[in-house]
């Protein structure tokens, strides 16, 4: 599995200067928003969007018909894909922070560590949660097609999210007080019940990767 990192190293090398553009957006981002939240959440977008790109690339020329040639399994390959992808999303999180860290202390603000920390573990799940929903498309479909399939499903859960609104309101219910309830539960509860969750859902995605890779023909 290590030649499948340095692989990867490589392949993301040719890539610096998409990094290097995102780094500069999320500086730009750091010094003129007076949220935390965003920043981290835009680095790992744009981080795992490359990230999935290896997908493509190593589908790329029948390149899955040289790669599984070698002594490197489909469930090996599909591993270091997720692996990968959290390893992205912490090295994301981590500069991120250090960006945070730089711009306020140039702007003369101070961060509050204990909100710091449940940004960051929140944008983490996050994280983890799209990399379970986006994997699976990359592995089946490729970058083209999922890219159009994962916009149709945003538009259709910002649809219902619509939709759900109104049929709140005709309801009666308060949305506001509803949010003032989940509020008061207990952060340590609901940070254990979304980390559940999310491995849940990794686990799922797992699954579908893996079947989508070993039906794949070379």
């Amino acid at each position: 599995m290590k030649g499948l990192y340095v692989k990867d190293l490589h392949l993301l090398a040719k890539q610096k200067l998409f990094f290097m553009a995102t780094i500069f957006l999320t500086v730009m981002n750091a010094y003129n928003l007076q949220t935390l939240v965003l920043v981290p959440l835009f680095m790992i977008f744009f981080v795992l969007s490359i990230i999935f790109t290896t997908i493509t690339l190593d589908e790329m020329n029948h390149g899955f018909t040289f790669l599984f040639t070698m002594p490197i399994s489909r469930k090996k390959y599909v591993i270091e894909k997720y692996s990968l992808s959290y390893i992205a999303t912490i090295a994301a999180i981590s500069l991120s922070v250090l960006v945070l860290i730089i711009m306020n202390t140039m702007q003369g603000r101070t961060i509050d560590l204990k909100n710091l920390l449940l940004v960051l573990a929140s944008v983490f799940i996050a994280g983890s949660f799209y990399i379970s929903l986006i994997l699976p498309f990359y592995f089946k479909f490729g970058e083209g097609k999922s890219r159009m399939i994962i916009m149709v499903v945003m538009a259709i859960i910002f649809f219902f999210v619509f939709l759900g609104k109104g049929l709140f309101e005709r309801l009666g219910i308060d949305i506001v007080a509803l949010l003032h309830r989940i509020s008061e539960i207990p952060l340590g509860l609901l940070f254990t019940v979304s980390t559940i969750a999310a491995i849940i859902a990794g686990g799922i995605s797992f699954v579908f990767s893996f079947g989508f890779i070993e039906k794949k023909e070379l």
